[in-house]
């Protein structure tokens, strides 16, 4: 497999500095390394190491600076929720460095062979028991490092990545058209009104994963486990069912009114009713899908922003796809 130079990973001095601290952790803990690492995950922005030990595989994760929060935020959530996540052996905050137990297998391979979206209904009021335990850990959450994409600030955040053309690929094959530009410029009000407006429900803000999919599930021991924080913020709890639902259209080829996503979107909600009556809580699911697709792009910011052009044109489409999403759904 042929990686470019830029990526850090592939590098002999940084793979020795990894498996030095490796080894020494897994001596800290009395465990013992008992076959060569492996390097089965590769990407710009992290790479995953797969450990042989005497107690099973342990797993060691590495990010990009921007995103070495993830390290902190992974130990914090493993501390306070031990059921909901995989076990940490090790943090390294600088460096953004992680070791941790196996979480079992990913639901992805589940449904390799299962095939079944109905693991979901369980899933997602998990998921939201999680959000509601982390509402009241906001500030705790923000000092590990993870980002701060309330509400409150998002329209300031909505300007900011109007401003940046080069992200935007404004005028470039796949990037934002200059009537596109317009069109998003004409609604920076609106988008200003639909945070205002999702703000004046009676939900609390808080965790919001960014990018839960059958890849960032585990389940272990009938357990769901949740991994991959990277892409995480502190924001409305709604956000997240938008990259679940695209991940689950993907995958099961669902039409974009399948009574799947009813279902599913019913399930989540129930685990709300505390909060909203039920029909505010479909009027805040709908405004925040509306809303969603700048989240997304928000997450992106990080991870495109340490790459040099000729990685950064790999995904240039990203950011205005979602753009593109976000007018869509506003016309």
């Amino acid at each position: 497999m042929a990686h470019p130079s830029s990526i850090l990973w592939v590098e002999s001095i940084w793979l020795d500095k990894a498996r030095s601290w490796i080894d020494d952790q897994l001596t800290q803990h009395n465990i013992q390394r008992i076959g060569l690492i492996e390097q089965p995950h590769i990407r710009h922005w992290s790479t995953v190491l797969k450990v042989p030990t005497n107690i099973g595989y342990i797993y060691f994760k590495a990010v990009v600076p921007d995103l070495v929060y993830e390290a902190s935020v992974t130990q914090v959530l493993a501390n306070w929720y031990p059921h909901w996540m995989p076990q940490i052996l090790a943090v390294d905050q600088q460096q953004g460095w992680l070791l941790m137990k196996d979480g079992g297998m990913r639901l992805r391979e589940v449904l390799k062979t299962e095939n079944d979206i109905r693991y979901w209904e369980s899933i997602l009021p998990i998921y939201a028991q999680l959000q509601q335990q982390s509402a009241k850990r906001v500030d705790d959450l923000l000092n590990s490092g993870l980002p701060n994409r309330c509400l409150a600030i998002l329209p300031t955040k909505f300007k900011d990545l109007l401003a940046d053309t080069e992200m935007l690929n404004l005028e470039h094959t796949g990037g934002i058209s200059l009537a596109e530009y317009q069109r998003l410029q004409e609604c920076t009000d609106l988008f200003a009104w639909l945070c205002e407006h999702l703000a004046s429900y009676g939900l609390p803000e808080s965790l919001h994963h960014g990018d839960l999919h059958d890849g960032n599930v585990f389940i272990h021991e009938g357990c769901y486990l949740f991994f991959d924080w990277g892409d995480s913020s502190i924001s409305h709890p709604f956000f997240t069912l938008e990259s679940t639902f695209t991940s689950l259209e993907n995958r099961f080829s669902l039409e974009k009114h399948s009574f799947w996503f009813e279902l599913l979107k019913e399930c989540y909600l129930n685990s709300w009713f505390e909060y909203e009556t039920q029909e505010k809580l479909l009027e805040a699911f709908n405004l925040a899908q509306r809303l969603s697709p700048i989240l997304s792009a928000l997450r992106w910011l990080p991870v495109l922003s340490g790459m040099d052009e000729l990685e950064r044109s790999k995904y240039s489409t990203q950011v205005p796809s979602l753009l593109r999403e976000f007018i869509n759904l506003n016309l």
